[in-house]
This record gives C-alpha cells, structure tokens and sequence, in this order.
C-alpha cells in the first residue's frame, strides 16, 4: 500500500453520518480507517467506497475497549506513520429518563465510550496527526451539550466533558496547524436519532449523506480551527 497517500480514521463508520463521511472521503482519494462494533455493517460501507474505486481498512473496534484504541494508534504508525484526518463519530445514546434512574454500569459505559474513548484517541494519535502536515481532527457533538436538558442524562454529561476537554487540547495545539474542531451536525435521521425520538417525522430531519458532505466543507476550509463549535445546520 502506497504509505504517501493520505488517510483518514472514522469511528463509528458502519451505519449514519460516519458511513457517508468515510464514503466521501473515499472520493477524495483517502484511504479510510474504519471501525465500528458490527463488521457486518463496516463491510456495507467497504463496499461502497470499493464501487467509488477507494480504499479502506476495517477495524473491528467497541470503543469502550480502551486498550484496542492505542493498539490502533501502534498499528496505524506502523504502517502509515501519520494520520491526516481524524473523525471522532462514535457514541452511543444510553436511556434517556430521570438522571436517578440511569443504572451506575450505564452511565460509566456512556461516559467510556463518549467521553474517556476520545481521550484515548488524542494520547494515541497526537504524535501521527502532527506528522501530517496540515491535519484535521473533528470531534461529533451535540446541541445537548451547551443546554441543560432534563432527562438526557450520561449522553448530555459526556457531551458537554467532551467539548470541554476537546477545547483544552485545542488551546495546547495554538501554536501549530493541527485543526481541531467540535461539529454538531444537528437532527439527522440516524439510528441514533430514531432511538432518542421515536415517531419523529423522519421528513423533518437531515439526509446523513448531505450532513457529511457539510461536515466536509467545514474540515477542508482553509480556517484553522481551534475547538470551535460548528453547528452545520446553522452553515447552511
């Protein structure tokens, strides 16, 4: 494999917004890293990006195993020795409910996989983004994360930790032309989206692979972003 092509990690890239984000990427000629819990699901989207002529790995990755992380990070300097772009998409919902009804083993694995997986991502591959020259790093959030919003309970807390933590690695990085930015690429008809609000009328909310293509447009400006929150649905 050529090691001078640039390449992309997605988390959470088996299904939604992460899916069309690595196949958009593939258009561009990025060989995309892909992981997700289902490698089912991460062969569909490894066979999109195959029929666009692209290139793909597949990682087989819960990101609750925190140890897989920074054997990711090892694998990926040992075969490319830097990485261009960083898509930080994955999360998952927990029950939304009175935050005392939330169980402790729910809400610590909501806080893992939102929260302390990203901190593992940023000790892995720091060192490979700044190898890069001119890199990206974006960061999947949520507008539950700037309000107080009854009854969104470990999924708003760790939302709200991981904008502030993303924002403190991005002052770290003032310095230098690592990008860093937060996206909140607002309603959008995912899994995700259906599970947090059943019966919303789906006609209502974005199209995932337009929501990409916006997520898109923000990485490749020419801004050099420094934990800025970008709301796409405000973009447009």
């Amino acid at each position: 494999m050529n090691k001078c092509k640039k390449n992309a990690l997605i988390t959470g890239a088996g299904s939604g917004i992460g899916a069309e984000i690595a196949k958009e990427l593939a258009k561009k000629n990025y060989h995309t890293i892909i992981t997700g819990k289902s490698i089912s699901n991460l062969e569909e989207t490894e066979n999109t990006i195959l029929e666009y002529g692209g290139s793909c790995t597949l990682v087989e990755l819960n990101m609750k195993d925190l140890v897989g992380i920074d054997k990711l990070g090892l694998e990926i300097f040992n075969r490319w020795k830097k990485l261009d772009i960083l898509i930080s998409n994955a999360a998952i919902l927990g029950t939304l409910g009175p935050i005392h009804h939330q169980s402790n083993d729910e809400f610590i694995e909501v806080m893992n996989i939102n929260l302390i997986s990203n901190h593992r991502l940023i000790r892995s591959l720091d060192p490979l983004l700044k190898n890069s020259i001119n890199a990206k790093a974006s960061f999947l959030s949520s507008s539950v994360a700037l309000e107080v919003r009854p009854f969104w309970g470990a999924y708003s807390i760790s939302k709200a930790a991981l904008q502030h933590m993303i924002k403190i690695w991005a002052m770290e990085n003032k310095n230098n032309k690592l990008s860093i930015s937060i996206i909140n690429p607002g309603k959008t008809n995912t899994k995700m989206r259906r599970q947090a609000m059943p019966g919303e009328n789906q006609n209502d909310l974005q199209n995932p692979k337009k929501v990409a293509e916006a997520i898109l447009d923000v990485i490749f400006s020419k801004e050099i972003y420094k934990g800025t929150v970008i709301d796409i649905m405000k973009c447009k």
